[in-house]
């Protein structure tokens, strides 16, 4: 189960940091669509989720005693 959310996370985080990165190449940075301080939020948010989603990954690698 946690292995589910861990992957959930990373492809969640993986998302979010593409989704930043192409409005920041489509010049959507522009006034008015989405400001710099929310696209930098969101990237951290992204990392957050990725490596939440890692930790949970490792630790439900660990419970069931693969290696």
């Amino acid at each position: 189960m946690l292995q589910r959310i861990g992957l959930a996370l990373v492809g969640t985080g993986l998302s979010l940091i593409l989704m930043v990165v192409a409005v920041m190449m489509t010049d959507g940075l522009t006034p008015g669509r989405i400001s710099p301080t929310y696209a930098a939020l969101t990237a951290a948010g992204a990392g957050l989720a990725l490596v939440l989603g890692l930790r949970l990954l490792e630790r439900g690698r660990d419970q069931h005693g693969l290696s």
